[in-house]
Formats: C-alpha cells, sequence, structure tokens
C-alpha cells in the first residue's frame, strides 16, 4: 500500500470524482478528511479511516474549520485534493454577479486559501497539491461561462503555486472529459463511439491518476495540466463528415 498512513485532504469527496478519490487513497493506506455541502453523502462514507466535515468550501469560516479539523484528525497532511466546484451556468440565462462569484469561490479562491493554510504541512512532508479542472477549460458549449472560469482559473492557479511552492511541494491538475458520475445505464452507443477510446469516463479513471500524481514514481511532474477524455479533445469536427451534422 503505497499511501500508507499518509493524510489526505479533499473538497467535495461526498460522490462521483471525489468520491473516488477517496476510496482509491484509503485502498493504498490513506487517511481521509474531506468537506461536502452534502451531508447525506458525507456520512454516508465515514469510516475509521475517513472522516467527514460538513460544511461550504465558498466560505472562509468553513475552510477555516475544516483546516482545523483535519489538523485534529490526520497525524499528518501529505496530500491536498481540490475537487470541489459547482456550475452555475453562463450569459444566456443572466447567470448573476452572486452565482459568478459563487463559482470562482468554489473553483480557485478554495483551492488558493487550502494550499495556503495546509502549506506548513505538505512542505514539510514533501507532498502534492492536485487540482481538478476540466476539458471545459479548454473547450467551450454555450453558456458555461461561470463553470469555464473557474476551470480556467484553476488551471492558471496550478502553475503559479508549483513555480511558488517549487522543491517544496509538486503541484498538478487533471482536467476530465466526459465522466459518468452518476453510473448511468442510458448512454448511447453513438455517444461511446465519438470517444476515441470508445467509452464514457468513469470516476476511477480519474483516481487512478491522482493516485500516479502524488506517488514518487511522478516525482519529474509539476505545474501540469493532464486532459483525461479518452481523446476526445484530439478530435477534429467538421459539418459532414465522418457522419458528424451540425443542426442550426
Amino acid at each position: 500500500m503505497r499511501y500508507k498512513n499518509y493524510g489526505i485532504v479533499v473538497t467535495g469527496g461526498g460522490h462521483g470524482i471525489g468520491k473516488a478519490i477517496i476510496e482509491e487513497f484509503v485502498r493504498e493506506g490513506a487517511q481521509v478528511c474531506f468537506i461536502d455541502i452534502n451531508e447525506d453523502y458525507g456520512k454516508a462514507l465515514e469510516s475509521d479511516s475517513v472522516f467527514f466535515y460538513h460544511g461550504d468550501v465558498s466560505l472562509e469560516d468553513d475552510l477555516n474549520h475544516f483546516v482545523l479539523f483535519c489538523k485534529e484528525k490526520l497525524t499528518r497532511i501529505d496530500i491536498l485534493i481540490n475537487n470541489a466546484c459547482v456550475s452555475h451556468r453562463g450569459i444566456l440565462s443572466q447567470c448573476s454577479y452572486q452565482e459568478f462569484q459563487k463559482s470562482l469561490a468554489i473553483g480557485v479562491t478554495a483551492p488558493y486559501y487550502l494550499s495556503l493554510q495546509l502549506q506548513e504541512e505538505l512542505v514539510k512532508n514533501n507532498g502534492s497539491i492536485i487540482n481538478i479542472a476540466s476539458s471545459r477549460a479548454f473547450q467551450s458549449e454555450p453558456n458555461t461561462e461561470s463553470y469555464t472560469s473557474a476551470k480556467g482559473g484553476i488551471v492558471a492557479l496550478t502553475h503559479a503555486l508549483a513555480i511558488s511552492l517549487s522543491g517544496q511541494v509538486r503541484v498538478n491538475c487533471i482536467a476530465p472529459g466526459w465522466i459518468d458520475v452518476n453510473n448511468t445505464e442510458s448512454i448511447s452507443k453513438e455517444d461511446e463511439a465519438a470517444i476515441p477510446v470508445g467509452r464514457v469516463g468513469k470516476p476511477l479513471d480519474i483516481a487512478k491518476m491522482v493516485s500516479f500524481l502524488c506517488s514518487k514514481d511522478a516525482g519529474f511532474i509539476t505545474g501540469e495540466t493532464f486532459v483525461v477524455d479518452g481523446g476526445m479533445n484530439k478530435r477534429m469536427i467538421y459539418h459532414g463528415d465522418h457522419g458528424w451534422e451540425y443542426h442550426i
């Protein structure tokens, strides 16, 4: 177990990718503290190795209390996973100032603030920070400005932190594509065929990448963003080619 006795901190760990990350680290022997706004999801994951804090990462007070909680529950802190984010639509649906700010608070400000507050512990243990972005940081659909801005911001935050903490803490980012966080059974064959690997992603695909990037095997990697989307970002799409049609 390569993470035996490690202390891991995760945001947005109650469901989907965050949950898979927690489960993967526990399988590898770690103890995990996580924060989530959904109390039911959070309590369902609690165990001798998993400690849940019910809170909202967009609020400074909740982040401060969560940091204290982590330091109380974990004997050491080696890894910070900034996973939490929320979408508040975009310009076509009149996303408000407050909604846009909340997306940025959760997706960019909280990762920075937790990195700041846990810096001493992470430096002491030559730790890692992993930020979870999205392929939306590089590609867009209409009406996604708040989520896209948050994800673009965390990509930039990643390389900034990597340089500031160079030689002390490695900082990397993962940008998932389509990940089926709800174990959907109705994904069409056409949707799967559109992805070069032939399937939609699973939360465990991202969790495995997180585990690798935090390991000694990735010791020469920092400041990077890895798109994990089954190759979809490499596909060129033109109307009328290879059966693709664009409907106006």
